[in-house]
C-alpha cells in the first residue's frame, strides 16, 4: 500500500469543493435517502479530487460507474464503494434514515425554530421495519417536546438528548462510545472483486478508463480503520484502485 501525498492547492479545501460539486449538488434533495447518499459521495469524491488529484474535474455523476472525472484532456470512470460492518450498518442505517424522516416533518412545521439535536440512541433498543411507523411517530413527538419545552418525554429510544441553536432543523444519532474494527486483507479483496465482476461493464458505459475508490474511516461504528502494513497481491482491470480513509482524508494507492 502506497500512501500518498496531497498535492499543492491554490485555494483551500472548502472553496475547491464548491468549485467541483456545487453544481451537481444543487437541486438533490437532502430529504430524499438515495440522494442525500449522492450528496455524500459527491462530497467524499470531491474531497478526493481536491486533495489528491486537484487538476481533475467531475464531468458526470451518473450510475455504472457512478463518475466521469477528467483534467480535460482525458476521461476517467470513478466507481465509488463504501466498505462497512455489515451487521452494524443495518442498525445505524435503519436510524439515520428516521432521522431524515423527522426532518423532513419538522420542515413543514413553522412553530418549530432551526435546531441540531443529538440523539443518543439506546443499545438494547430492538428495530423492525415493521415497527418503523410506531417508532417514527416516537421519534419525532420526543424531539418536538424536546426542542419545544425542553422536556424530555419518557421513552424507550433515547438515553440522552442534546441540542443548540442551527442555521437549520437537523437530527443526529449517536450510538455512543464504540470500538473501531480493523480492515483485514479477506474483506477489503471481497470489495474489489465485488467491483471486478462489474467493470468490464463500466468500460462498455464510458469508453473510459476505471478507477476504483473504496472508503472506510468514516464517523460511526460501522466504519473500519486500516493498518499502512497491510499485504495485498491482486490482478485487476481497474487502472487504479485507492483506499481512502475519509475523515482522516488519508489515500492508499492500491494499484
Amino acid at each position: 500500500m502506497n500512501l500518498l501525498k496531497p498535492k499543492e492547492n491554490k485555494v483551500s479545501l472548502n472553496d475547491c469543493l464548491g468549485e467541483k460539486i456545487n453544481h451537481l449538488v444543487e437541486g438533490l434533495d437532502r430529504f430524499n435517502q438515495s440522494e442525500k447518499q449522492k450528496i455524500l459521495e459527491l462530497c467524499q469524491v470531491g474531497k478526493f479530487l481536491c486533495t489528491y488529484f486537484p487538476d481533475f474535474n467531475i464531468s458526470e455523476s451518473r450510475e455504472q460507474p457512478d463518475f466521469i472525472i477528467t483534467d480535460g484532456s482525458i476521461n476517467i470512470g470513478l466507481e465509488h464503494q463504501s466498505i462497512f460492518v455489515d451487521e452494524i450498518l443495518q442498525r445505524t442505517g435503519f436510524f439515520d434514515n428516521l432521522a431524515l424522516l423527522a426532518e423532513r416533518e419538522f420542515e413543514k412545521e413553522s412553530e418549530i425554530p432551526n435546531f441540531l439535536v443529538n440523539c443518543y440512541i439506546r443499545k438494547d433498543i430492538s428495530f423492525s421495519n415493521k415497527d418503523k411507523n410506531k417508532i417514527l411517530k416516537i421519534f419525532i413527538d420526543v424531539i418536538r417536546e424536546f426542542v419545544l419545552n425542553d422536556t424530555v418525554i419518557e421513552n424507550n429510544l433515547f438515553d440522552d438528548l442534546m441540542k443548540m441553536p442551527h442555521s437549520q432543523k437537523s437530527i443526529n444519532v449517536n450510538f455512543g462510545a464504540y470500538m473501531v474494527p480493523t480492515l483485514d486483507e479477506n474483506r477489503l479483496m471481497t470489495a474489489i472483486e465485488k467491483k471486478e465482476n462489474k467493470v468490464e461493464k463500466y468500460i462498455s458505459n464510458t469508453n473510459c478508463k476505471q478507477w476504483l475508490l473504496l472508503l472506510i474511516g468514516g464517523v460511526g461504528e460501522h466504519s473500519f480503520y486500516v493498518r499502512n502494513d497491510l499485504k495485498l497481491n491482486f490482478e485487476t482491470t481497474f487502472e487504479k484502485v485507492f483506499l481512502m480513509e475519509d475523515f482522516d482524508n488519508r489515500l492508499y494507492e492500491l494499484k
